[in-house]
């Protein structure tokens, strides 16, 4: 997910509903943080002493922002990213 969301913020809101497992919507706006900057730095998005917040979570520029591509589908049609085991 850290490389294919467009959109930083994509990757707080993702954590911010669904973790921890569980316990969703447990994490304090400040563990969220956090952890969506820990996971962009892991990923080279952002150095690692770049502060993540409400203002400057927005301004991350995302690998694929530019080439985010939503495949065409419609109902019926197989699954563009089919479950592999």
């Amino acid at each position: 997910m850290g490389l294919h969301s467009p959109y930083a913020t994509v990757i707080w809101d993702y954590i911010n509903r669904g973790m921890p497992f569980a316990k969703e919507g447990t994490l304090t706006p400040n563990e969220v943080y956090a952890l969506t900057a820990f996971l962009l730095y892991k990923n080279g998005v952002i150095p690692e002493d770049q502060v993540v917040d409400a203002q400057s979570l927005p301004q991350v520029k995302m690998p694929n922002r530019d080439g985010h591509v939503v495949p065409e589908w419609k109902h019926g049609m197989p699954r563009p990213f089919p479950n592999k085991p």
